[in-house]
């Protein structure tokens, strides 16, 4: 009986051994599909297979919301074109005067600016949140999405400001003056900066 029951507790010690051993290769960290400059820096014996999954998950949404971003982006700039057309034509019509109704022709781009930013946000939330092992390194193609980074989010943070302030110059019935005057040039840089990040990642 004795014997019986030293072979069935190693057998347990044996069965849990492999068992432990299975665990441990499952929780190891695998190499990164693809670097993130916003992360959260994980040490790297803390950095589990599961942690890499979500990092893997974060990053494909917001590689792909990037790209929807871009283009929410672009049809901002083409309304934008659209509305100081529209109102450089309504003003030729009073004799080149600007009147408070000025406001109302950027409607539209007021509308698809505001979806680019919460576009914009969400996207960068999916970079921040994304977990990373302080061991990783960055690839050429994340270094350079990190330069771009550096124009564009300024330029996403403080454009959109500065057009608040213009559409409230409109809506005085006069055209923006001050640093609202540097809003079209501030978008126009973030655009092309938003551009060069997705293109440094998907080339």
């Amino acid at each position: 009986m004795k014997f019986l029951s030293t072979l069935i507790l190693s057998i347990s010690l044996l069965f849990s051994s492999v068992f432990a051993e299975e665990a441990a290769q499952e929780t190891a960290p695998e190499p990164a599909k693809e670097l993130s400059w916003y992360s959260l820096r994980v040490p790297e014996k803390d950095y589990t297979k599961d942690m890499q999954d979500i990092r893997e998950k974060k990053l494909h949404a917001h590689k792909h919301l990037g790209m929807l971003t871009l283009g929410l982006a672009a049809a901002s700039a083409v309304t934008a074109v659209l509305a100081t057309n529209k109102m450089k034509d309504a003003r030729a019509a009073r004799g080149g005067r600007a009147d408070k109704s000025d406001a109302d022709e950027f409607n539209l781009h007021v509308m698809t600016a505001g979806l680019t930013m919460a576009s914009y946000f969400t996207t960068a939330y999916y970079s921040l949140s994304a977990p990373k092992a302080d061991t990783m390194g960055d690839t050429d193609g994340v270094r350079w999405h990190k330069y771009f980074a550096s124009v564009h989010m300024p330029a996403m943070i403080i454009g959109p400001l500065l057009g608040l302030k213009a559409i409230s110059d409109y809506k005085k019935g006069q055209d923006p003056s001050g640093i609202a005057k540097l809003h079209k040039p501030l978008m126009a840089l973030g655009v092309a900066a938003l551009a060069g990040a997705v293109i440094s990642v998907e080339f």
